[in-house]
């Protein structure tokens, strides 16, 4: 029997293998080399019958590249969660024999103009958009199998590197979900379970961030392997494989043309229209309907199609009408998985097929690209950029390793230069030469448009990243002297700290200061912070300090000084981090180490709402910052677990906490029991701190609030087209821009701001009400706000002056209401420190009440 049941599993595993997978051109798999194992014979299911696990998918390009020597496979890195990262390159025999030698050259053959085409397919960013990972596998089996003269022709001419899947952590959680709930009869209901995926989803990754964001700001593991061989391989085409909403069709690029990036060259747009009816021919030939100038755009460059139009190559947009599972019902019909895999399919061979024909052609644009970005640049008035660290090493090496990951030359300053007003000796300051082959790169990431040609966008206006580091930045006429280009962040100064000392001293104003308190504080050490300027006395002289300077005195600690001392001198080297040594008690101004002015820290014990109607990327966001960033644990609460059980007094699952954090979401939905806990949370002492849309949540809560007027009401508009509604709505949206906002520095929730200037990063029309307490808004936009991106007039006059930033006291608890994502997508640097002080600083805020 066990011999039989063998022989019937062989047979129907062959009759699988016999039937083309979805989306193969007719004729396959007759032509085909047998020896090369098609998917169902690994895995043990058609591609679009089920959804293949991630181990699954990298086990079957495992033994592709061990049946063939037409792959090769790469292990480039691994995810969060531990899952490996894959690159697999398809070519002749020869050629990937030669494959080191290719790679080592291609960045001098993408200058001089030579082959071969390399053609760099994509997959699933977004681990629900689950269909272009099953694709990469068909895919692959075609290109390595099939012995037609058009693949043997792709393999002699044109090199294939396929990223299989781009979040193998979301995929992942998907996957599991969806095949969890399919039953032996799929339903095709959007409202079914299977179809609706429980929060946070996965959309995004481990940290539920979106990495189709993550291109530019390369915070995460899977962006930061796969930029490293982009720019390693320069590839001439980049496919980006997406899934859309149920009820559309297929789509495909060039995409809005009124709102592509405005550095797009020309030449980039005319080679995506030409590969366009490649795809079109395709999808016509299978009587699949789809669309290519509607709902998408190429404007963002931290996007996977739109950053390759700006670094040498031409990217390309794919979304495919999802199933979100295995069988949806939409207007074309019922739509299988196996039928948005084989669109998928089609189209990642249309794109090789056009990248063939026209590759003579792309290779002559990728070329003349760089060559005419160096010719811009000497055209130009400016030279390049100057950067400085601004008195913070930190967040400076943090910049430093991101524009190096982007292949960008930076050259260490070698003389003293002027930057926003601020010296910079040599090692604080570094040149970026405008005569690079990233120039255009160069350009989009440092821009800070105001004055922009279109009012929508599918993503953000602007990414100004040296606003979102709060790094000095200078176009320059004339670059001053340099050294050779880094390949790699200078090394930081190794830590040093003096034998002895009356107190240690940590100034606030550095990137690494807040993980080192939240270690300190983990270690039940008693630390103080300086709620007002001193300078104390060192060996080397005075040194002044600002607000939130923290000191330890080594007599008061439950270790021995020995200890403190190592403790300190770990941290410094692990959080690069200058520890001052007092050496006296008494300071030269301001309040003396042992004054009531430098009150003693409490050790914050915090916990963040989650759960559906509240947006995992946000909340992702904070949770990331306390992971990694921190490097202490975050309690993540289902905001449905407070309404159990609750009585009044009794503050239940929120019971031992000082803070709790409420991210963006839509809170309407929450049950009264929920608002119930969370007012007797703050009035029980609690800490609650809320941003952006929940800021307007706690508007609503019963905390006695004093506003000082309602917001103006907009005033009726005008009869408007019905053809005009959805622009007229976008219009108003902000998608993202950066703001200038106004610090009261002496306000512990700007402590480490002492210039009292900050760049936030502003998305949604919602805006935080005003109270007639003079002293609780220690953050507020300018009156003319916009630093960079879209703001419509409407917005413009609703945010000027209002507050950004907020503590209101409540009997013995406290409310702080935050207008913006001060972690935006885990690289907006320059606000992250308002958060840290809110979560450590928030004991310091007073009752500020004038008498009567």
């Amino acid at each position: 029997m066990y011999r039989l049941a063998i022989f019937c599993l062989i047979l129907l595993m062959a009759a699988a293998a016999s039937q083309a997978a979805p989306g193969l051109p007719e004729g396959f798999p007759a032509e085909r080399d047998a020896r090369i194992p098609s998917p169902a014979e690994v895995i043990g299911f058609e591609p679009g019958q089920r959804h293949p696990r991630v181990d699954q998918i990298v086990r079957y390009f495992e033994v592709l590249a061990e049946a063939t020597d037409r792959v090769r496979i790469e292990v480039t890195g691994q995810s969060h969660d531990g899952r490996p990262l894959l690159l697999a390159y398809f070519g002749s025999p020869e050629r990937l024999a030669n494959l080191e030698d290719l790679r080592a050259g291609r960045q001098a053959a993408s200058r001089a103009g030579e082959g071969p085409p390399v053609v760099w397919l994509g997959y699933s960013v977004h681990g629900d958009e689950a269909s272009g990972a099953s694709a990469a596998m068909v895919t692959a089996w075609y290109l390595a199998a099939s012995e037609s003269a058009e693949a043997q022709a792709w393999r002699d001419d044109v090199l294939v590197i396929m990223e299989p899947v781009l979040n193998p952590d979301g995929l992942d959680r998907f996957a599991h979900w969806v095949n969890m709930h399919r039953g032996q009869h799929p339903s095709a209901d959007p409202v079914d379970r299977e179809h609706r995926e429980a929060w946070p989803r996965g959309r995004t990754n481990y940290y539920w961030f979106d990495l189709n964001r993550d291109w530019l700001p390369l915070v995460h593991p899977e962006s930061r392997a796969r930029i490293a061989n982009y720019h390693r391989w320069r590839p001439h085409v980049v496919t980006d494989h997406h899934e859309m909403g149920h009820l559309t069709s297929y789509f495909f690029q060039p995409g809005v043309p009124e709102r592509a990036n405005p550095l797009q060259p020309a030449r980039n747009v005319e080679l995506t229209e030409q590969l366009a009816v490649y795809h079109a021919a395709a999808l016509d030939a299978a009587g699949e309907p789809y669309f290519t100038q509607e709902r998408f755009d190429d404007y963002y460059v931290g996007k996977g199609s739109t950053y390759p139009d700006l670094t040498g190559g031409v990217g390309i947009l794919f979304e495919q009408g999802s199933t979100r599972g295995h069988l949806m019902r939409t207007p074309f019909g019922l739509r299988s998985f196996a039928d948005a895999v084989a669109n998928q399919v089609r189209t990642s061979l249309s794109t090789i097929r056009g990248s063939h024909d026209l590759g003579d052609e792309l290779i002559a644009y990728q070329a003349a690209f760089f060559r005419e970005q160096r010719q811009a640049a000497q055209r130009g008035s400016n030279s390049g950029w100057l950067l400085g660290d601004g008195g913070d090493p930190g967040r400076a090496h943090r910049l430093l390793e991101v524009l190096l990951q982007h292949d960008i030359q930076v050259r260490p300053v070698t003389t003293t230069v002027t930057i926003e007003g601020r010296e910079h000796a040599p090692g604080s300051a570094w040149a970026l030469p405008a005569d690079q082959d990233h120039y255009l790169l160069l350009r989009s990431i440092f821009s800070e448009p105001t004055e922009l040609a279109m009012d929508t966008f599918y993503d953000v206006s602007a990414w100004p990243l040296q606003r979102s580091f709060g790094l000095p930045l200078a176009r320059v006429n004339r670059l001053p002297a340099m050294a050779q280009a880094l390949s790699a962040p200078p090394s930081r100064t190794a830590a040093s700290i003096p034998e002895q000392a009356v107190a240690w001293v940590i100034p606030w104003d550095q990137y690494g200061a807040a993980p080192t308190l939240a270690a300190l504080l983990a270690d039940d050490l008693r630390i103080q912070a300086a709620t007002r300027p001193l300078t104390i006395t060192t060996a080397e002289g005075p040194r002044a300090l600002k607000r939130g300077s923290l000191v330890i005195h080594p007599a008061i600690q439950p270790v021995e000084p020995t200890d403190l001392r190592r403790r300190l001198l770990a941290l410094a080297e692990r959080h690069g981090i200058e520890v001052l040594a007092a050496t006296d008690g008494l300071t030269t101004a301001g309040p003396d180490l042992g004054s009531p002015s430098l009150p003693m820290l409490t050790t914050p014990r915090v916990a963040m709402l989650t759960g559906e109607g509240l947006r995992p990327n946000h909340a992702g966001y904070i949770w990331h910052w306390f992971d990694t960033r921190l490097e202490q644990p975050l309690t993540r609460i289902d905001w449905w677990r407070l309404g159990i059980g609750f009585e009044p007094g009794r503050q239940g699952a929120l019971d031992g906490l000082t803070h709790l954090i409420l991210p963006d979401g839509d809170y309407n939905a929450l049950p009264p029991a929920v608002h119930n806990q969370i007012e007797a949370f703050v009035h029980g002492g609690g800490h609650l701190i809320a941003a952006r849309s929940a800021s307007r949540f706690v508007e609503g809560l019963a905390f006695d609030w004093n506003f000082s007027g309602e917001p103006p009401e907009r005033e009726r508009p005008q009869q408007r087209p019905y053809g005009d509604h959805e622009s007229d709505v976008a219009r108003e949206l902000i998608g993202g821009s950066a703001l200038r906002v106004f610090l009261d520095a002496s306000h512990p929730l700007a402590f480490g701001y002492p210039d009292g200037e900050i760049a936030t990063f502003r998305r949604g029309a919602h805006r935080l009400q005003g109270t007639t307490n003079p002293y609780a808004e220690p953050g507020r936009y300018a009156e003319d706000p916009l630093l960079a991106g879209y703001l419509s007039a409407e917005n413009h006059t609703r945010l000027a002056g209002t507050p950004a930033l907020a503590a209101t006291r409540v009997g013995p608890g406290l409310v702080i209401r935050m207008a913006d994502d001060f972690l935006f997508r885990g690289y907006w640097l320059g606000t992250e420190r308002l958060f840290a002080n809110a979560v450590f600083f928030s004991s310091l805020i007073s009752e500020t009440r004038l008498p009567e």
